[in-house]
């Protein structure tokens, strides 16, 4: 009985065990499923759907861009073309051109007779017109001008036909809308007539362009039906295409029907105002008297916002001619946009549930197999930016970024419940030979960095404070005040330190000591730097608040507090330090010379009556951030090694005060030993403003060494007193 109920509870354990081993590619493979069954469902994968397609205009707008060809301009019917109002009356009375302009809109015909005269007489290569003229005149003079500038001009102006959806008895009916006869005459210039209909995708956003398109494909795209071409079906050329064909005819080898471009920059092809063709001044000054237009092919189209020709685009909202500017630009590059294959988003669901698989299993500190999974999605992320930057190829790492994070978090759940189980085990395990509470201790703390009395060596950044004559401030107040005063002031102290980042160590009676980088597990230069501003934050901040606080003292009637600061950065031992045992007290503290020198400072300040200094080690760090004065170079007492001490003012733009410059060149001399030079230097300062007890010190022992001078000079100044 025995023997087999040991063999029911050994089965037990290795089933349990076999099953947490197979826990985490469970949860993967389930991650997967959930996945699968997202993009499979119609309603959750339009949503998905439309935030790759997010990322992937993010990548039209912050990612490489089509060059700006030199070739192309762009006129704009603006609204200062439309109201003239930059347009002087004598000009006007000067050009029927803007005579006529000045009429409603749409402008007479022989407007775009003179236009185009005036473009061609300019040296232009060839001219677009994004207008559609469907329609004669009421004066049938205004289209025979136009006619015979088209004819005068034949082979160089793009005309452009339209698509637009009519109502035929119950039905919508798509029609091909061309150029009046009226203008083109009895033989129209057909290989010169261009689609100007612009056709967006499902979202609404143009970003594919219809190179060559048949009139059955149009009205598929017009109702938003599938696009199928009727077989024979004679195909119409876009506007674009037409344009390419007249500068470039190799870029229309092989080319598709229909492509996704890449735009230009959104600032390419800023629109020319037209009116300014037929202003002297302005055709003179900002077109050069036309030499802009020689050799170019010109878009001329609707800029105005009141002429409602605002398309949507992964740039934003851009003037039909200007996308038409993009679209040509593309097409003369071969700077085209190659969507994957559905396959793609698959395969990127399968690869994030492997790799995750494999992170999962082989990193197994959870801290750091979330970073590695941080660190594969934002590679996966680089990776989808570089195919679009370098290959052209548009690709979001959406399926793969919710796969890796997915299938990552469902995985690293099971390592939790497996390292949980694991817990457990060892907590049972530990509770068969010591107390339940050193089991506690122990399971808090497994890695036993400070549950002992041992130690390591840091970098930290130590600051000291105290109250300048607190003793005797405490005599003149009952013992509640002081109790009362000396917590509003370690109040606001220790909330400076805290906002700060940094740890309060102790209090000495009035004095606060704090740290920085003490309990940083991964020490560095940079950590040292933030530390070393950190601290000295901290104490400009001391200073506002003390100003504060002493404001609402001396309106109670109470005496002003004044401190003094040290801050010293340098290496000391960190540990979990006291008493074991049954008395057990401990604290995680400090212990070094460093921390000596630390306090040290703080003493000296009393000597000149500063309330900050920092030492050299800490000065480096914060020099570009603050305003900082030199002090002394000293040696504090029970300390052989010199060290060099500042002070700082305040922020680094804050105005330095009258006298520094002297005051600094005076530290020069004095440290070379040209005390007279220092003498006249220091006194500069003070007559300058910069009269204080640090500038007094200085002048007097400077002139003390100018009349004797010591036979050997080094520039320290040994401390005397703490």
């Amino acid at each position: 009985m025995s023997s087999h109920g040991t063999s029911n509870e050994a089965a037990k354990v290795s089933r349990s065990e076999a099953f947490e081993a197979k826990l985490v590619p469970l949860l993967i493979f389930a991650g997967l499923i959930l996945l699968g069954g997202l993009y499979a469902w119609p309603a959750t994968r339009s949503v998905l759907l439309r935030r790759e397609r997010i990322t992937l205009d993010g990548f039209h707008q912050a990612g490489a861009k089509t060059p700006t060809n030199p070739d192309i301009l762009v006129l704009g019917i603006d609204d200062a073309s439309l109201t003239l109002e930059s347009a002087w009356p004598e000009d006007i009375a000067a050009s029927p051109a803007l005579q006529a302009m000045q009429k409603q809109w749409p402008w007479p015909r022989r407007v775009w007779a003179q236009v185009l005269d005036k473009l061609f007489e300019a040296g232009a290569r060839q001219v677009f017109l994004d207008i559609t003229f469907k329609s004669p005149s009421e004066d049938p003079e205004n289209d025979r001008l136009l006619r015979e500038a088209l004819e005068r001009h034949r082979g160089k102006v793009v005309l452009g036909m339209k698509f637009e959806d009519s109502q035929v008895g119950q039905a919508i009916v798509t029609q091909r809308v061309l150029p009046t006869p009226s203008l083109t005459g009895p033989q129209p210039d057909t290989a010169n007539t261009g689609v100007l209909t612009l056709w967006p995708d499902a979202d609404e956003r143009i970003r594919t362009f219809h190179w060559q398109i048949t009139a059955s494909e149009a009205e598929a795209l017009q109702s938003g039906r599938e696009v199928i071409g009727e077989a024979g079906e004679h195909s119409l050329p876009s506007a674009a295409y037409v344009m390419a064909r007249n500068m470039q005819p190799k870029a229309l080898l092989d080319l598709p029907h229909r492509s996704r471009i890449r735009f230009a920059d959104p600032g390419s092809y800023t629109p020319i105002s037209l009116f300014q063709l037929f202003v002297p001044e302005l055709w003179k000054a900002n077109l050069a008297q036309g030499e802009i237009f020689r050799g170019k092919t010109i878009l001329i189209g609707a800029i105005a916002s009141d002429l409602q020709d605002l398309q949507d685009t992964p740039l934003g909202h851009l003037p039909g001619v200007q996308i038409h500017a993009h679209a040509l630009t593309a097409l003369l590059g071969n700077s085209f946009i190659h969507p994957m294959p559905e396959t793609w988003r698959w395969g990127s669901l399968l690869a994030a549930a492997a790799l995750a698989w494999l992170l999962v299993h082989f990193i197994r500190q959870p801290v750091w197999c979330v970073g590695s999974l941080i660190v594969t999605s934002l590679l996966a992320q680089g990776l989808s930016r570089w195919l679009f930057d370098l290959a052209s190829i548009e690709t979001a790492a959406q399926p793969f970024l919710l796969g890796i994070g997915l299938c990552g978090g469902f995985g690293l759940t099971g390592v939790w419940v497996q390292q949980l189980r694991e817990k457990s085990k060892l907590r049972h395990f530990l509770a068969r030979y010591t107390s339940p509470e050193l089991v506690r201790e122990m399971m808090a703390d497994h890695e036993g960095l400070y549950t002992t009395l041992g130690g390591v060596e840091r970098r930290v950044t130590m600051f000291f404070s105290d109250i300048r004559g607190f003793t005797s401030i405490s005599e003149k107040l009952s013992p509640s005040e002081v109790v009362k005063l000396l917590n509003e002031y370690l109040t606001g102290m220790v909330a400076c330190v805290f906002q700060h980042r940094g740890l309060v160590d102790k209090f000495i009676g009035d004095a606060v000591m704090a740290l920085w980088g003490s309990t940083r597990a991964q020490p560095s230069e940079e950590g040292c730097r933030q530390d070393a501003i950190a601290a000295v934050e901290t104490a400009l901040h001391m200073r506002q608040v003390l100003a504060e606080q002493n404001i609402g003292w001396q309106a109670r009637g109470m005496t002003s507090l004044r401190i003094g600061m040290g801050i010293h950065q340098g290496n000391v031992v960190v540990g979990n330090i006291g008493s074991a045992g049954l008395y057990e007290k401990m604290d995680l503290t400090v212990i070094g010379d460093s921390v000596n020198l630390a306090s040290r400072l703080e003493g000296v300040t009393k000597q000149y009556e500063i309330d900050l200094l920092i030492s050299e080690t800490v000065h480096p760090h914060v020099k570009d951030l603050f305003l900082c004065r030199r002090v002394d170079l000293i040696a504090v007492k029970g300390k052989a090694k010199p060290i060099e001490i500042f002070t700082v003012l305040g922020p680094a733009d804050m105005p330095a005060p009258p006298g520094l410059l002297p005051y600094d060149a005076g530290m020069t001399h004095y440290r070379a030993g040209r005390f007279t030079e220092a003498t006249t230097a220091f006194q500069r300062a003070c007559d300058l403003g910069l009269n204080d007890k640090l500038t007094q010190v200085f002048l007097t022992r400077c002139t003390q060494l100018a009349s004797s001078p010591p036979a050997e000079w080094n520039g320290v100044f040994v401390m005397t007193t703490k």
